[in-house]
C-alpha cells in the first residue's frame, strides 16, 4: 500500500501544506503518517482528493463503511451521518428534520462515503435515549464530529461489543455492574404508556388489557419488556416502532396508546401513565475512556448546556448525569 508520506512528498508538499489544502490539522497529518491515527472519513477523503489518490490506496480497505446498528454495509446512494471508531468507518441514517434531511455527512457512492463537507473527530454512540440527539447537536455545534444512532439497549450493547461505537446508552430498572465498561450516569425516567390529550377515560385499562392495539417497541427493548410484564402477555396487537419519540409521535397521529418514556410523551404534549422507573447509563468501552476526543465529548454530559435542555422537556431525573459510577 502506498504510504501517505510517499504521496505527500511525491506531491512536493509539507505536512502543513497538505493539512491546509485538505482543511485538517497538521497534527492529524503527522499522526496519520506515523500510524498513530486513522482520520475520519471526511478528513480521509479530503486528504486523498488533494493528493489525487483513492482513500483505500492510502488508508486501506477499512474505510468501507458499515451500519452502526446492523453491522452491514449501507445501501448505495443512502444519505448518512458518518463517524470512525478506531479504523472502522461507521454510519447511521441521515437525520430527518421538519424540512428535510437536516444532518447528513455524506452519501454512499460505490460503497464509500462521499463527504458533503468537513467536521472534526467525534463521539459515536448508540442508544434510545432522546437526549443523545441533543448531545450530537451540541458537539457538532462545537465543530466536533458526533453520531448518535437510534438503537434499543440490546442492540446498543451488541454494537459496543462489536467495536462499532465508542459508547452505548442502556436503560432498565436494574442495570447490574458490568466490569468491561466505564459507566456514567445519564438520567432516570418513568416508562409507561402515552396517549393523545383527547383520549377517552379508561384508555389505560384498555391498553393494559392485552386485547387493544398498542404502539410498541421491538422485541427485547427495555420498555417493551416492561409493558409485556405489566400486561402479562407478549402477543399484544399493534404496530412496532424503533424509538421512544417515534412511539409518542405515532400515538398522536393514530390515536392509539404507545409504549414509551415520560420525557417523549411530554415532548409531544401527550398524556402519560407510568408503569416503572428506569435508569439510563452511558457505557464506554475501556479502550476509549482516555481518548481525548471521547473524553471531551462525554464531559459535556455534566454541563448545564446539556442538562438544561433535557430539564426543559420534563420527566428527567438528572441528579447523576455525567457522574462516574463505581
Amino acid at each position: 500500500m502506498t504510504t501517505l508520506r510517499d504521496l505527500r512528498e511525491g506531491a512536493g508538499l509539507t505536512q502543513s501544506e497538505l493539512a491546509a489544502r485538505a482543511g485538517v490539522s497538521r497534527q492529524l497529518v503527522g499522526a496519520a503518517e506515523a500510524g498513530r491515527n486513522l482520520p475520519r472519513v471526511d478528513a480521509a477523503l479530503s486528504i486523498a482528493n488533494v493528493l489525487g489518490a483513492e482513500v483505500a490506496d492510502i488508508f486501506g480497505p477499512s474505510t468501507q463503511p458499515v451500519s452502526i446498528v446492523s453491522g452491514i454495509q449501507p445501501r448505495e446512494d443512502a444519505l448518512v451521518r458518518a463517524g470512525r471508531v478506531g479504523d472502522l468507518v461507521v454510519t447511521a441514517p441521515a437525520r430527518l428534520g421538519p424540512d428535510g434531511f437536516d444532518i447528513a455527512d455524506g452519501v454512499i457512492v460505490k460503497g464509500l462515503v462521499q463527504s458533503f463537507g468537513q467536521h472534526g473527530e467525534g463521539l459515536v454512540v448508540a442508544g434510545c435515549e432522546p437526549g443523545l440527539q441533543v448531545l450530537e447537536g451540541l458537539l457538532r455545534a462545537d465543530g466536533m464530529g458526533a453520531v448518535a444512532a437510534i438503537a434499543s439497549s440490546v442492540v446498543a450493547k451488541e454494537a459496543l461489543a462489536a467495536g462499532r461505537v465508542h459508547a452505548a446508552v442502556v436503560h432498565g430498572p436494574r442495570l447490574g455492574r458490568p466490569k468491561a465498561v466505564e459507566r456514567l450516569g445519564l438520567s432516570s425516567w418513568r416508562v409507561g404508556l402515552a396517549a393523545p390529550p383527547e383520549a377517552s377515560i379508561g384508555w389505560v385499562q384498555e391498553a393494559l388489557s392485552g386485547t387493544t392495539s398498542v404502539i410498541q417497541r421491538e422485541e427485547g427493548a427495555g420498555v417493551q419488556r416492561t409493558f409485556e410484564k405489566a400486561v402479562g402477555a407478549s402477543n399484544v396487537p399493534g404496530p412496532r416502532v424503533t424509538s421512544h419519540l417515534a412511539a409518542a409521535y405515532r400515538s398522536l397521529m393514530t390515536g392509539l396508546p404507545a409504549v414509551t418514556i415520560e420525557p417523549a410523551a411530554l415532548a409531544v404534549g401527550s398524556q402519560f401513565y407510568a408503569i416503572e422507573v428506569h435508569q439510563a447509563q452511558m457505557w464506554v468501552a475501556p479502550e476509549w475512556v482516555a481518548d481525548p476526543v471521547v473524553s471531551q465529548a462525554i464531559n459535556l454530559l455534566a454541563t448545564s448546556r446539556f442538562q438544561h435542555r433535557l430539564a426543559a422537556v420534563g420527566g428527567y431525573d438528572l441528579s447523576r448525569c455525567g457522574a462516574r459510577i463505581a
